[in-house]
């Protein structure tokens, strides 16, 4: 049988298998490159994390702080991913009613606040307060007063102990504004530097004055407290007087330095020692008042009222006057009554000083508003409004 040769393929035939060949290849690597690409994009959305939270941010556009401030206190919020905590927190704060100001105020001041779990924080901790008396007002005082109250339950048998201790709220809260720690002073020390006080011849109302106007002092150890003691004493001031409570206040504010420049100045004026001591022993806030507020005191007093040194050592509660607004006023309507011959001219001009507004408007004013002047009623009411009058003091 014979073998039949096959015949060789055509050039057509040759050119349409190369291009089927490059078809399936350009196919192949499309169909590679898109497979990558799919790969690729999905292993990144799987392994890019989530946006962290801006803290320093959010502390700005949405509680109120400055970017010095935020940039302090987002510190102590890293740990945050969301701001959904922050958000529960400030929800919680806008119930109590507190304004954006407060707000502000309180994480600026306390910026874990905003960590604080509303429902097992924050939430019993207003109710605990509610339970020993204090309002949603008041409450909403405390926060950005002492925001470290509501982090802890201990606090809130503090705040009770001590609104007994003043007898209001709001004397203790003017405590609270003069030192922010007092709440955090056990009752137990109190009581010690209580019982201390109480051998000095003050009584109760007369300690919580002590405490109110100086509660470090009042709340620091007993070795600092008898210290002040024995300073108050020696500003001529004897245990057991009512003054003596005003000493202590005095002998803790006023350093010994600065107590001897004020005295030294007195003395300057042309004061004899024991009329310093004199006007030191009957009004021991003397020693409070600046260098210059005592010279133009004891200038005008001499000068314009014509009054002897003697005299104000006497009555020092003169010089704690606003030459403005009370003495030169009331001086001037003195002056006025005494030369129209009014028997109302001839009194001390301590007496004169020393009225309330509301008495030398009734008795020295107007029975005579006919015969003043005036520009000297004028002069008056301006003073009783609380404002300097211009020239009152020539």
């Amino acid at each position: 049988m014979s073998r039949t040769a096959s015949s060789p393929p055509t050039t057509m035939q040759c050119l349409q298998n190369r291009l089927a060949v490059s078809v399936r290849a350009a196919a192949f690597s499309l169909h590679r490159c898109l497979l990558l690409c799919t790969t690729t994009t999905t292993t990144t959305t799987a392994t890019s994390p989530p946006a962290r939270f801006a803290a320093e941010t959010y502390l700005v556009a949405n509680c109120g702080l400055t970017p010095s401030q935020a940039a302090k206190a987002s510190k102590l919020l890293s740990h945050l991913e969301t701001p959904d905590q922050p958000d529960a927190v400030r929800a919680f704060l806008a119930g109590l009613s507190l304004s954006k100001a407060d707000v502000a105020a309180v994480i600026a001041r306390r910026p874990r606040f905003l960590c604080y779990s509303v429902e097992e924080t924050l939430a019993p901790r207003v109710s605990q307060l509610r339970d020993i008396g204090l309002s949603t007002p008041q409450i909403a005082s405390l926060v950005p007063l002492v925001p470290y109250v509501f982090g802890s339950q201990a606090y809130v048998s503090h705040l009770a102990f001590y609104m007994d201790f003043f007898g209001s709220f709001a004397k203790l809260q003017v405590a609270i504004r003069r030192n922010a720690q007092l709440i955090r002073r056990s009752a137990e020390k109190v009581e010690q530097n209580t019982v201390l006080l109480r051998q000095c011849g003050l009584g109760a109302r007369d300690i919580a004055q002590v405490a109110s106007q100086a509660p470090r002092l009042f709340c620091g150890s007993q070795e600092r407290l008898k210290a002040v003691i024995a300073r108050a004493e020696e500003l001529g001031v004897p245990q057991g007087v009512p003054m003596f409570r005003y000493a202590l206040v005095v002998a803790y504010s006023v350093g010994r330095e600065t107590a001897t420049a004020k005295m030294d100045l007195l003395k300057s004026l042309g004061w004899s020692g024991s009329q310093v001591a004199m006007a030191v022993a009957k009004m021991p806030g003397l020693l409070t008042a600046s260098e210059d507020r005592l010279r133009r005191a004891v200038d005008f007093l001499t000068k314009e009222a014509g009054m002897e040194v003697e005299d104000i050592a006497h009555w020092p509660s003169l010089l704690r006057f606003s030459i403005e607004r009370r003495l030169a006023p009331r001086l001037k309507v003195q002056r006025f009554l005494k030369e129209k011959g009014l028997s109302l001219g001839d009194r001390s001009f301590y007496s004169v000083a020393c009225m309330s507004s509301e008495k030398f408007f009734n008795t020295f004013v107007l029975p005579h508003a006919k015969i003043l002047p005036r520009g000297l009623i004028g002069a008056f009411a301006t003073a009783r409004a609380g404002k300097a009058v211009a020239g009152a003091a020539r």
